[in-house]
């Protein structure tokens, strides 16, 4: 006769489990639109997953001083914090970035819903169509990173060399395909880390681009929130098959799987997300090796968490 614990063992594996996962993409209030939680909501849920880091990313905020306390606060994880280039920080403003890296940052994310490529997709700067989503400063216009001659302007290019200088990570953010590309072509240059977000949601691209760019140095970024059904992006396809097919296509190795998590739309808290992530894209025939390559590996070479210190303020009895 079978016990219950073997009946148990044999039917209830528990949920997905994402000991030492990184998730750098996680948006937590204080916020200018509604969040499902705080800054040590989402640090404490992701420590009590057994996670090693998240990343906050704002859209209208340097997250570096967040990220600190927020690590403080919650021993046993680490917090990335970053700077996003919409016109609340100055655009494309290397000053801002580099006050960022020298607190302890690690990301800088292009523009969002200040992007030139946002207003071209949505029709609107700053809006993403959904009620109270609306970033201050869209009346300046948009932002890009390229000049009147189609080349890098040298703002990013200072940026760029920043991202090398400080060992650390620019994402595309939104970006369009065109500017995408002359940033991977000048980060693959310099030796510098580049990671191409929420890939056929902002930029709109097809397989053949993701593959293009990461045959020349670039990762890209595949997102849970964009999963779950949204009447704001119904004419949007991002389903568990195209990500399985992107795989496929692209190789686990350059790939990083994220939440974009946080959002009241979602529903989902982020550890919530990136749990049914894991789970759902075994059903389409990806490895939980590569699964796990995605979610943790990848992502902490990114961040360069494996040769780092855990984020802290500058050293005692530097100059003010």
């Amino acid at each position: 006769m079978t016990d219950d614990s073997t009946l148990h063992g044999r039917y209830v594996q528990g949920p997905f489990d994402l000991t030492d996962c990184v998730d750098l993409h996680v948006h937590s209030a204080p916020c200018l639109f509604p969040r499902l939680g705080d800054d040590l909501d989402m640090a404490r849920r992701a420590r009590d997953a057994g996670m090693r880091a998240i990343a906050l990313k704002s859209h209208h905020e340097n997250t570096v001083s967040r990220a600190y306390h927020a690590q403080t606060a919650v021993p046993g994880l680490q917090v990335i914090g970053g700077v996003t280039l919409n016109q609340c920080v100055g655009g494309v403003n290397p000053a801002a970035v580099e006050a960022a890296f020298m607190l302890g940052g690690r990301i800088v994310w292009g523009p969002t819903g200040h992007a030139c490529y946002h207003g071209t997709i949505t029709g609107e700067f700053g809006k993403w169509g959904v009620p109270g989503m609306v970033l201050p400063g869209s009346e300046r216009g948009g932002v890009t990173v390229l000049g009147a001659d189609g080349r890098l302007t040298p703002e990013i290019l200072d940026i760029l060399d920043l991202v090398k200088q400080y060992d650390a990570l620019f994402c595309t953010a939104h970006l369009s395909p065109d500017e995408i590309s002359l940033i991977v072509d000048r980060c693959a240059q310099i030796g510098a880390r580049v990671l191409v977000n929420h890939i056929y949601y902002f930029p709109r691209v097809d397989i053949d681009y993701a593959e293009d760019i990461t045959r020349r140095g670039a990762y890209v970024e595949l997102c849970s929130t964009l999963l779950i059904p949204s009447r704001h992006r119904k004419e949007l396809r991002y389903d568990y098959e195209l990500m399985a097919e992107t795989i496929k296509r692209v190789g686990a190795a350059r790939c990083v799987m994220s939440t974009d998590g946080g959002g009241m739309i979602s529903g989902l808290f982020p550890d919530e997300q990136f749990r049914m992530f894991g789970q759902r894209l075994q059903g389409y025939d990806v490895s939980l090796g590569d699964i796990y390559r995605m979610m943790r590996d990848n992502p902490t070479e990114l961040a360069a968490l494996t040769d780092r210190a855990p984020l802290g303020p500058p050293a005692r009895g530097a100059a003010a």
